[in-house]
């Protein structure tokens, strides 16, 4: 039975980031076209303020007299219980995210290449320089802990911002949380894994989701609140144990909770959903569907399909409409090669996947040097196991050997956008414009009748809030 919703809102903007107070009387949100919203329980709006740009980090203090922000404006902000701006710093650089200690005395803020530490005024008490974008960060007790994550970095500090360690760990991280003690860190990301670490960065246990962990939020009793992509909040316990699940009706980008664990919020899409939660739970059986294992590769396995055939979306659970790589003509490997030049480029080595990659291994017996479809097979396939990069590079090698071929460019656009915002989640517009250039080429091969291309412009465009001539 799917606990009890207790409140459902509606907002302007795609939502960003949520914060409860401790008693779970105030809700603030900050969404991408920049506006800050304060709510009481019942989802009842108390003010709305315009920031000037995306709001990514955002806190309440205590009971909810105060309220603190950033975005990309470049500036933090402190609101009082009136919405009436009580200071503002201006820090030089955008705000990728934000945390506050439990005891409201330091903000901790993650920009495009460090880890700052702020008063409670808004004095800058030290910066420690990452040198990529701090997607995530959090910070214990008293400061004696601070975490923060970028790309598939995890960095431990002390409270004088010195570094306590760096763990590179397998795959992109979205958010990360360090419990009230400093003795247990959390962290979502690309992996669908809520994982669980002490305080030294080494892996305690993990729990899987069906997509990739957007948010993780630290529970008072050890346990930890976490939204996936595949439309759900986990309320696990300190031991990783599933006791709640909540579904929300989309892809969750940011939860919430109270110090009594009594309110889970979680905002996806435009709206935020406030939860009745039971501080109380007990484990419950895992069943089915929601902790999967890897995606079947059975289209790419099965040697006579000859038709087009269709896989699932590598965002999980064929939910989200993103744009996923064209497999016209492509998937069966027994199909006939249409070689149409040479290869010209000798640094793509295909020694290289010899031993790596379940792609290579479904087709090194069809190999050859200058066929574009095994090369856009080998993508598909790398693709299919979330191999990103290995299919980046696979579609890269296809425009090499012909580039004539539009599903090589529209391919290589689909993994660009895909990446980029793998490293940066909320650079929605610079994912778009590295897609720009090989789907403009896509464009330009495949002609009117190349009918991919022209979806995927439209998406893009639809994305950054544009019509589909602009994106032209």
């Amino acid at each position: 039975m799917t606990p009890e919703s207790i409140f459902d809102m509606m907002l302007q903007g795609p939502v960003i980031c949520v914060t409860c107070s401790e008693d779970g009387g105030k809700i603030a949100t900050g969404d991408r076209n920049g506006r800050l919203t304060l709510a009481d329980r019942s989802g009842n709006q108390n003010w709305e303020k315009e920031v000037d740009e995306g709001i990514h980090g955002l806190a309440i203090l205590g009971s909810g007299n105060k309220v603190v922000c950033g975005g990309k404006d470049c500036k933090l902000r402190m609101f009082n219980s009136l919405g009436n701006v009580e200071w503002e710093q201006t820090i030089g650089k955008s705000i990728w995210s934000m945390s506050v200690d439990p005891d409201g005395q330091f903000i901790v803020v993650g920009t495009g290449d460090s880890i700052s530490l702020y008063t409670e005024s808004g004095l800058q008490l030290w910066e420690h320089i990452t040198n990529r974008a701090m997607v995530g960060v959090s910070i214990s007790r008293n400061g004696s802990l601070v975490v923060g994550c970028g790309d598939e970095f995890l960095y431990g500090l002390d409270g004088d911002g010195g570094l306590l360690w760096e763990k590179q760990r397998s795959d992109s991280l979205w958010d990360v949380s360090v419990g009230n003690d400093g003795e247990t860190i959390f962290v979502g990301g690309w992996d669908c894994n809520v994982q669980c670490l002490d305080k030294h960065g080494n892996d305690s246990w993990n729990f899987t989701t069906g997509g990739y962990v957007r948010a993780v939020v630290p529970l008072h009793n050890g346990g930890v609140l976490a939204g996936s992509h595949d439309g759900n909040v986990y309320h696990l316990s300190s031991s990783g144990e599933l006791l709640e699940k909540f579904e929300a009706e989309g892809e969750v980008t940011c939860v919430g909770t109270s110090k009594q664990m009594d309110l889970a919020v979680a905002g996806f899409g435009n709206r935020i959903r406030g939860f009745r939660m039971n501080p109380m739970a007990r484990p419950i059986a895992i069943k089915d569907s929601s902790e999967r294992g890897p995606i079947e590769k059975t289209p790419l396995q099965n040697e006579n399909r000859e038709s087009v055939e269709e896989f699932e979306p590598m965002f999980g659970v064929g939910m989200f409409d993103e744009p996923i790589p064209d497999t016209t003509g492509i998937l069966s490997s027994g199909s006939e090669s249409i070689s149409r030049s040479p290869v010209t480029n000798s640094h793509y080595n295909e020694n290289n996947y010899r031993t790596e990659g379940g792609e290579f291994r479904e087709f090194a017996s069809k190999i050859k040097k200058g066929d574009v479809k095994n090369y856009l097979r080998l993508g598909n396939a790398a693709w299919i196991e979330k191999r990103l990069e290995r299919a980046e590079e696979h579609y890269k090698r296809a425009t090499e050997v012909d580039p004539e071929e539009p599903r090589a460019w529209h391919n290589l656009a689909i993994c660009n956008y895909h990446l980029a915002l793998k490293r940066n989640p909320e650079n929605l517009e610079g994912a778009v414009k590295s897609a720009y250039g090989p789907l403009k080429m896509a464009k330009e091969k495949g002609g009117l009748d190349y009918k991919s291309a022209d979806d995927t412009l439209a998406y893009l465009a639809s994305q950054l809030g544009l019509i589909e001539e602009d994106a032209d």
